[in-house]
């Protein structure tokens, strides 16, 4: 039995439109054992023996969801930030479908590559939980070397029967999109026009499926630019992985070091009974649930992933736990008023 929840907790966002600019840092090229090359981002940090903070960003998604947490930690630990196969500025893997084992695979080889000694934490957000979930089956060598680990908005398992915020229907809704893509296939030059033509569409949609409050324009543009740069077929190519997905046997390896489990209240991609299900797996992780927070919890409420990370970081080396389930409700941003004129 898990502890009872803790008094909610208030936190003020930090979102502000001039904080999006772009961040850059060492970039390393890592080429996996198929072929494909990996775009890294690598910070380093002010002192030689802080460990490194591996983040692993999300479907449809670049380096840049993890914008705040980088600004944040930079300088503070190393931070590496690869870029899944068709995502971002890496290159397309062999057509057909990605399965998160090979996604988990690419992670190894940029862990080999960029830190091959020393601690390592690793953060994964949505398909980059998953993956740094598999990783621990794959490769059990880093598990020596692997000194906490944060899981932000992801699932173990049972994501074939998500409804997606329609009852009735949503579960359905993967294997109808993976339908429309076989039928489209060869048309992809199409898709991409039509996506280009429905802007103002997919920014509605990126809206709805991904943030649970208001956010700035800046935040969202930046969500919809990630999205639409990612190649229909390389969303096709991984969209059955989805379905079949199950880590829950992975989470034995996560026991008996720092793990942070951070659930969304209002996330329609990965809900939030899957992060207490990983939770409740996995002895001592600390469960927060972030009150009226959707999938792009490090983009909509960054304040509190970040001071979430920042505890977790603390405790490297220590290899305690945090046994307790949190709420957490963010406090709004305080309204301008317009002046008269």
């Amino acid at each position: 039995m898990r502890a009872a929840l803790r008094p909610a907790r208030r936190h003020r966002p930090t979102v502000r439109g001039e904080e999006l600019q772009s961040l850059t840092g060492e970039p390393v090229e890592v080429e996996t054992d198929d072929g494909v090359r990996l775009h890294v981002e690598v910070d380093p940090a002010d002192r030689p023996d802080a460990p490194t903070v591996v983040f692993q960003h999300g479907y449809a998604l670049t380096a840049d969801s993890w914008h705040f947490q980088r600004l944040a930690l930079r300088g503070r630990y190393r931070l590496v930030l690869p870029e899944l196969r068709g995502h971002g500025r890496s290159a397309r893997g062999p057509a057909g479908p990605v399965t998160i084992a090979r996604l988990a695979d690419d992670l190894g080889q940029v862990i080999d590559a960029v830190a091959p000694e020393g601690p390592v934490v690793l953060v994964g957000h949505s398909l980059g939980g998953m993956t740094v979930m598999e990783l621990t089956v794959r490769r059990p060598d880093l598990l020596d070397r692997l000194e906490g680990v944060a899981l932000v908005a992801t699932s173990a398992g049972g994501m074939a029967a998500v409804d997606h915020g329609l009852p009735m229907l949503g579960h359905h809704l993967v294997r109808w999109a993976e339908l429309a893509l076989e039928r489209a296939a060869g048309r992809t030059d199409v898709l991409e026009r039509s996506r280009r033509v429905g802007g103002d569409l997919e920014q509605r949609l990126v809206r709805h499926w991904n943030f649970a409050g208001p956010v700035t324009p800046e935040l969202l543009r930046l969500a919809a630019r990630m999205m639409a740069g990612t190649p229909v077929d390389v969303i096709a190519d991984l969209l059955p992985a989805f379905g079949t997905l199950d880590e829950r046997e992975a989470l034995a390896n996560l026991a008996g070091r720092p793990v942070l489990v951070l659930a969304a209240e209002r996330d329609l991609m990965t809900p939030a009974a899957h992060g207490r299900e990983i939770a409740e797996a996995v002895p001592g992780a600390e469960h927060v649930l972030v009150r009226g927070a959707g999938h792009l919890l490090m983009l909509e409420h960054p304040s509190v992933v970040t001071a979430r990370l920042e505890r977790l970081l603390e405790r490297v080396g220590t290899r305690r736990g945090l046994p307790a389930d949190e709420v957490v409700v963010p406090v709004p941003a305080p309204r301008t008023r317009r002046r008269r004129r």
